[in-house]
């Protein structure tokens, strides 16, 4: 192994170790400072991977993993320019993720266990980036699935953390099943699973395999990246720890479906991106009608992220990979630090309360306001990150998401009618994004400050106040990257910036709708924060703000338009349908006699079939147990105690002649002498 080899594994493996070692250890002492240390050493690897793949071949790590037939699976991990970047982008975040979790997760009982997971979760990912073989992609994925659903559920105390894990757990497992049947229907066609390899066999595949491995590779991304009508499992995953939230919700999970995607772009037919830009387009906008009437802090930006990764979903939709890695990217630090902000926000917001503050919830932003005030840090990297969400300008999320919708433009004036009105769809959900943003900014940092309104709360109130550095700088930091200046010279370069060019993917050239795309992105980002900074700052429209707030329009929005209730409708009329099917003569008859005299077989089989094999193999080894502990006991003890008898006697008769008594001595002497002479004589 050479040394950038050995250096690609140190980086690779830097989580894991940080995860096994946290599992060993007893306590909670020390263990921030040990997973941050090696997510810290995984950040610089990455750099050092990064720099050379960029500009170099990509880097292979390859080994024998099984044997299945004649066919030979081997476990590929491959890092070239996609993977890089990604890498780069996801551990420098769990970094910031680590270092804002060892001051907000202080003191609470679990802190290895949260730190042991955390480091897990990010070595996952490491995992579904790398791995060239679909087989380990999804192992890797599976992986991920299971992080979340331990990290979301994290305490465990709260039932709606349970309940969120089990949404998220089961809603993944849908698309899971589109991706296995994916990777089968690729496999029995051509014999191998390694991505490389069928990149270059692809247009071998029929058109009914390809439309199956297309759509089972959409419904994957559909569930992880939180896609209409998978969604719904995303909200609710604020019940766990915010640094987690963060993570999820910038990094790991929901960037996984969209990762896939792009990866396996070759394999998606236009009917298939077509199916993905419309899925996109639907999610873009109703996430983002969702945010415009949410008062929890997290499950806006929740709603936010769903909005954002509809937009990703059009960037591959309408042929564009590249532009939606790079709003990938840059999406992942600017709601890192909205996420990480807003903990910091619900954790001095904590310091307010008392006992008797009766419906008071740190994380509902009616109790904030003039937060600029108190937490002029966190309103600071807030701020810039909130202005990279809403995609203004001398910001990274401008030129991402401007990217897209420049691609989307173009799409619409070469395509058919559905792209135009996905097209529509994009740009109204710019300006909603613009409108909650405004909204949020005012409710958390500007507004009066609700708790000071409470009558019981006023003579015991406890003024918010700014964290401690190790949540603010991860917060300034995060705001930060997402400057333009990272990404291109230019403010205004939306399609030639030097993460696109590098990435070698597929692209749309947008040469021609760049000034068209440029002004409409800018004209309903105006229009959405001009709107909410006439009805929050300036109070103008309030009659009609009151009427909206009890319309069956605001009703639809808070509610995510009603598909937690389609699903559970759907679960009550099935089980509903079953129980009427029960009270039909003969209805499910011939199915029950089935399944009991399958039951019975089996529970037969395992009595006396599988029972008694395990009852002899149990007898015979208690047998041969005995018959080991004899042989040791007689045999073996036996000779080793007959040697030693044999050889004290040699001792004993050797040593009479060499006594301590001269006549002794003389008297053996001549007693031996006779002895040899007689042996001599007969012989």
């Amino acid at each position: 192994m050479n040394f950038l080899e050995t250096i690609t594994s140190i980086t690779l493996l830097s989580p894991l170790i940080g995860a096994l070692v946290l599992f060993i250890r007893k306590g909670n002492l020390y263990s921030d400072k040990i997973a941050t240390t090696l997510i810290g050493l995984s950040v610089v690897g990455n750099l050092c991977v990064f720099y050379y793949t960029w500009s170099n071949s990509p880097i292979v790590l390859q080994d024998e993993w099984f044997l299945l037939g004649q066919h030979s699976f081997k476990m590929t991990l491959k890092i070239d320019q996609l993977s890089s970047v990604l890498l780069t982008m996801v551990s420098i975040v769990s970094l910031f993720v680590h270092i804002f979790s060892s001051a907000y997760m202080q003191g609470d009982p679990k802190y290895k266990k949260y730190f042991t997971l955390l480091d897990l979760f990010t070595f996952s990912m490491y995992g579904v980036l790398v791995s060239d073989n679909l087989i380990m992609l999804y192992l890797f994925w599976e992986l991920v699935g299971f992080c979340s659903y331990m990290l979301i559920g994290f305490w465990r105390e709260k039932n709606e953390a349970i309940k969120a894990a089990k949404k998220a757990f089961l809603l993944n497992r849908i698309g899971d099943a589109g991706f296995m049947v994916a990777i089968i229907t690729l496999y029995s066609t051509f014999g191998t699973v390694s991505i490389e390899a069928l990149s270059a066999e692809i247009d071998q595949l029929q058109i009914l395999p390809l439309y199956i491995v297309g759509i089972g590779i959409t419904m994957a991304a559909m569930g992880k990246s939180a896609q209409l009508p998978l969604s719904v499992w995303l909200p609710d995953a604020m019940q766990g720890p915010t640094p987690v939230s963060a993570l999820i919700h910038a990094a790991t999970m929901v960037a996984a479906g969209i990762y896939l995607l792009a990866r396996c772009f070759f394999v998606l037919p236009a009917e298939i991106q077509l199916l993905i830009g419309i899925v996109g387009g639907l999610t873009a906008f109703l996430g983002a009608f969702s945010a415009l009437s949410q008062n929890d802090i997290k499950r806006i930006l929740a709603y936010s992220t769903i909005s954002q990764l509809g937009y990703m979903m059009i960037g591959i939709g309408v042929g564009d990979p590249e532009a939606s890695i790079f709003h990938l990217t840059t999406h992942a630090f600017f709601k890192a630090g909205l996420f990480l902000g807003a903990g910091s926000i619900i954790h001095s917001m904590h310091q307010v309360s008392c006992d008797i503050c009766k419906g008071f919830d740190p994380q509902d932003i009616r109790w904030m306001g003039n937060l600029k005030q108190y937490m002029p840090k966190t309103f600071i990297g807030f701020s810039i990150c909130l202005a990279g969400l809403m995609g203004l300008p001398f910001t990274s999320g401008f030129l991402s998401k401007d990217a897209i919708l420049s691609s989307l433009l173009v799409k619409a004036s070469n395509g058919g009618w559905e792209w135009t009105l996905l097209a529509v769809l994009g740009f109204t959900a710019a300006a909603f994004t613009a409108f909650y943003s405004i909204r949020l900014l005012y409710q958390v940092f500007f507004g009066k400050l609700g708790i000071a309104n409470h009558k019981v709360c006023k003579d015991c109130l406890v003024l918010p106040k700014e964290v401690n550095n190790r949540m603010t700088v991860p917060v300034i930091l995060l705001g930060s990257f997402t400057l333009w200046f990272f990404y291109a010279l230019s403010p205004f370069e939306t399609s030639h910036t030097w993460l696109q060019n590098g990435l070698s993917l597929a692209t749309v050239n947008t040469e021609s709708v760049h000034t068209l795309g440029l002004i409409l992105s800018m004209s309903v980002v105006l229009l959405g924060a001009g709107g909410a900074y006439m009805v929050y700052f300036k109070e103008a429209f309030s009659s009609v703000k009151k009427q909206l707030k009890s319309s069956s329009l605001h009703k639809l929005s808070y509610n995510f338009a009603y598909l937690d209730e389609g699903y559970k409708m759907g679960v009550k009329t099935t089980l509903f349908t079953a129980n009427k099917l029960e009270n039909i003569p003969h209805a499910d008859e011939h199915f029950v006699n089935v399944t009991i005299q399958t039951s019975e077989f089996v529970r037969g089989f395992d009595d006396k079939v599988v029972d008694f094999f395990v009852k002899v193999f149990a007898v015979a080894n208690v047998v041969f147990g005995h018959m080991l502990a004899w042989f040791d006991r007689v045999i073996v003890d036996g000779v080793v105690t007959l040697i030693t008898k044999i050889l004290a006697l040699f001792g004993d008769v050797f040593r009479k002649p060499q006594g301590e008594r001269t006549q002794s001595m003389i008297a053996w002497s001549i007693f031996l002498l006779l002895i040899m002479v007689l042996v001599l004589w007969f012989i």
